[in-house]
């Protein structure tokens, strides 16, 4: 029998946990009887199995082994709660953030959805990314504090940089906190792609994956950069008088309670997670993949789901004034022009940027865009251009043309 045991174990899969097709659940836990242990509980048809070693499909699963550092540094639940509504739980969090921060309602709603999907993060069609704008006076370090009591693997890290990435450990799928980051245009691009799976960072000392849930607090606004369109946005704002502390033993029962919640919530609800049913046309493309992704993390629950689309309206319309302001904006403006008043079927490139200069000179601007430029703001949109007579380049307003610059339109123009 021994002999046997010694088997099974020496065969099993590490792991930080799986979701398989068929609706079990596998996900670690702290062993209650001893915090520095890590164990597993399996749900299978609602049905909760809490061992250190686990089955499914005719194999074992262990616990991954983590570094001691790291294990100490996330936080893990140690039980399961009993079963509850959407509802009851979304409002017992915005509640709880609500009353320790001092927030509006828009960041701390904001910060709730952040939490579902970093729980929900393994089956959503992308990681969610919150990007947070951390004045001065703001309660940074609160927030962060909470957040790592709420969240799934709450990782919090100071002044990440791009060379740091390779140490993490991505293995455990932790959140990110992530309090002054690095926000250079490189590791803003690193940050954006990681919102995709099979996100791989290359270096000299090897290959990383990462992928997963991350919240970012900066005291620089994100908008124009390249976290503006694939990051749900919040911001702080300071506090008149001192908000009250939490101490340790506030911490822990806070931690004990959600995070036992959330799991709860995760176990009983992967397989029923779905695309949002409301309506998400009216936003900008970019906005619509933040709808599905946090919206998805709300199951159950369509009244509570659609408070995100809020948030996405006037995201969406930030972002669409920022891009209505640039190059490749204006050129897609004078592109409409020419279809719909310029009464010719071909256009020259030097008079889309005649049209150019006029349209920024109408908004009070003084920018005069070359024809050489503005060429190369075609070729980026990737609207077909090439000569068109003997006078030079520029983009023949065929059917398919014409059609092109009105999609490309939708997405950068009012």
């Amino acid at each position: 029998m021994g002999l046997q045991s010694e088997r099974e174990n020496s065969s099993a899969i590490p792991t930080a946990g799986e979701i398989f097709s068929d609706g079990t659940v596998i996900e670690l836990l702290r062993d209650p009887a001893n915090l520095e242990e890590l164990t597993l509980v399996r749900c299978q048809e609602g049905i909760l199995d809490l061992k250190p070693n686990v089955s499914h499909a005719g194999r074992i699963y262990e616990p991954i082994h983590v570094n001691r550092n790291v294990s100490k540094a996330v936080r893990l639940p140690t039980r399961v709660a009993a079963p509850e509504t959407t509802q009851k739980l979304f409002t017992a969090v915005h509640t709880l953030l609500s009353s320790h921060l001092g927030q509006l309602d828009a960041c701390i709603t904001a910060m709730v959805f952040a939490v579902f999907a970093s729980w929900m993060s393994p089956v959503l069609p992308m990681a969610p990314l919150l990007a947070i704008f951390a004045p001065a006076g703001g309660p940074t370090n609160l927030v962060l504090q909470m957040l790592s009591l709420l969240c799934r693997r709450p990782l919090r890290l100071v002044g990440l940089r791009r060379g740091d990435i390779l140490h993490l450990p991505m293995s455990l799928q932790p959140t990110l906190l992530l309090d002054e980051p690095d926000l250079r245009p490189e590791m803003q691009m690193i940050l954006q792609s990681s919102t995709h799976r099979g996100t791989r960072i290359i270096s000299s000392r090897g290959i990383l994956e990462f992928y997963g849930p991350k919240i970012i607090f900066s005291h620089k606004l994100s908008h124009g950069t390249a976290l503006e369109t694939d990051a749900l946005r919040g911001a702080l704002i300071p506090v008149a008088g001192q908000l009250p502390p939490l101490d340790n033993r506030a911490e822990e029962e806070i931690a004990e309670e959600f995070q036992a919640r959330f799991l709860g919530y995760l176990l009983r609800n992967s397989s029923r997670v779905q695309i949002p049913s409301f309506d998400m046309s009216q936003f900008s493309l970019p906005v619509r993949d933040l709808a599905r992704t946090f919206g998805a993390s709300i199951v159950g629950d369509n009244e509570v789901q659609k408070r995100i689309l809020p948030l996405l309206s006037v995201q969406d319309e930030e972002i669409r004034a920022d891009r209505a302001r640039t190059c490749d904006a204006v050129v897609l403006e004078a592109g409409l022009f020419f279809i719909h008043e310029g009464g010719s079927a071909k256009v020259r490139t030097d008079l889309i940027a005649q049209k150019v200069s006029a349209i920024y000179k109408g908004r009070g601007s003084d920018q005069q865009p070359s024809p050489e430029s503005v060429g190369w703001a075609i070729r980026r949109l990737r609207i077909p251009s090439g000569r068109i007579n003997s006078a030079g380049n520029g983009i023949e307003l065929n059917v398919s043309t014409c059609r092109l610059i009105h999609t490309l339109a939708q997405s950068h123009c009012r």
